[in-house]
């Protein structure tokens, strides 16, 4: 708990305005102190760069010839930015580490690090006129009102060099390309969404802990990409309203979105997330789903592992 509590500024990052951005990639890049792991998790991970990018990469313990395998790309919050290719390893990419998941759920893991946001290249932020503004919920326009949006592009896009890596890791290796995953939390989370929204044809499913989607971007753009998405039911950082007007938003246009609030929980979501083995109604543990379409498999890796584009 202590790490998610102590980086609860994670979610400033996702509503940074681009001044800020272009500020930001102004200043000499961060050298952060190290990972969200242990030393031992780290060290399993190789670390290696794509166009100045720093990442770290899990393969699966026994790779058959002939044979493909699933890839996950996590992305880090807030506390991952930087460029000491570290940091971007965060408490849950211990799971991916551990000998009977490996066993169960063989797979490459990725995990890039972002100097920024996860942006896309090309985004830009809308003039936010005050009859656009009354359109968004009210989570959203509180947050705008606290922070500056000026209109305009955003970042350089890490995110687009995410898809690149992608891109270059399933030449290099035997990646299976119908099962490519994302997921994070916090800004991760947010980058979640915004990875399925700029590439939806590129993902077989996703799961976004404790993030959101600038309102300005229809989520009914991803409707047939399988997510589940968790959300603290009490998160100060990030309100839990970003969560609930996705799914509204997905349940209107019947999408495949599996929703699980967490009662109580402030930002501390992904620690359930990530080990999720059915809900439990008496804890306010309980998954809503947009339409008959989702999979109800109650372990969140085996419905994972069940998602693949051929079958959309």
């Amino acid at each position: 708990m202590k790490t998610f509590l102590s980086s609860a500024w994670l979610f400033l990052f996702v509503c940074q305005s681009h001044a800020q951005i272009n500020q930001q990639q102004d200043r000499p890049r961060q050298q952060n102190q190290g990972a969200g792991v242990p030393t031992e998790i780290l060290d399993a991970y190789d670390a290696r760069m794509f166009d100045g990018m720093p990442y770290r990469l899990l393969l699966p313990v026994k790779v058959e010839a002939g044979k493909k395998y699933p890839l996950i790309v996590s992305l880090h919050g807030g506390a991952g930015v930087g460029d000491d290719n570290k940091s971007n390893l965060r408490n849950w990419n211990a799971n991916f580490v551990d000998k009977a998941w490996r066993t169960k759920y063989p797979c490459f893991v990725v995990a890039p690090q972002a100097v920024g946001n996860w942006s896309v290249t090309g985004e830009s932020i809308p003039e936010l006129t005050d009859a656009l503004k009354r359109t968004y919920s009210d989570a959203w326009q509180t947050r705008i009102e606290e922070r500056n949006y000026p209109p305009g592009p955003m970042s350089d896009g890490p995110l687009t060099k995410v898809f690149a890596l992608i891109d270059d890791l399933a030449e290099e290796f035997s990646v299976d390309t119908d099962r490519v995953y994302v997921l994070g939390h916090s800004m991760g989370g947010a980058g979640t969404w915004n990875a399925v929204w700029a590439a939806p044809e590129r993902f077989a499913a996703a799961i976004p802990s404790a993030g959101g989607l600038l309102p300005w971007k229809d989520p009914a753009k991803f409707k047939d990409v399988p997510i589940w998405a968790f959300h603290g039911g009490s998160d100060p950082v990030a309100p839990t309203d970003f969560s609930r007007e996705i799914f509204a938003r997905l349940k209107e246009v019947k999408g495949n979105l599996k929703y699980t609030e967490l009662r109580d929980v402030q930002h501390g979501a992904a620690q359930f997330a990530f080990n999720y083995q059915g809900d439990q109604p008496e804890k306010g543990f309980v998954t809503q789903y947009s339409s008959h379409r989702c999979d109800m498999t109650d372990n969140v890796w085996d419905w994972l592992f069940r998602q693949e584009l051929a079958h959309r």
